[in-house]
């Protein structure tokens, strides 16, 4: 993949930063307690979840 020419303003990365605050918040107040144990468990889980979902509908096309 080769790097984007693409760049933020001062107000692009203001923003940007404010909004990764905020998500950041988020998901301190959601997550922040699970053992990280029990999130890998999940993510395993998930990820299986979606790659047979994608495999399920690539068969269907």
């Amino acid at each position: 993949m080769s790097p984007s020419r693409l760049r933020l303003t001062e107000a692009g990365r203001t923003l940007n930063g404010t909004i990764r605050a905020a998500v950041g918040e988020l998901t301190a107040r959601i997550y922040g307690d699970l053992p990280r144990e029990d999130l890998a468990t999940a993510g395993r889980v998930l990820t299986l979840v979606t790659e047979r979902a994608n495999a399920v509908l690539d068969g269907a096309r």
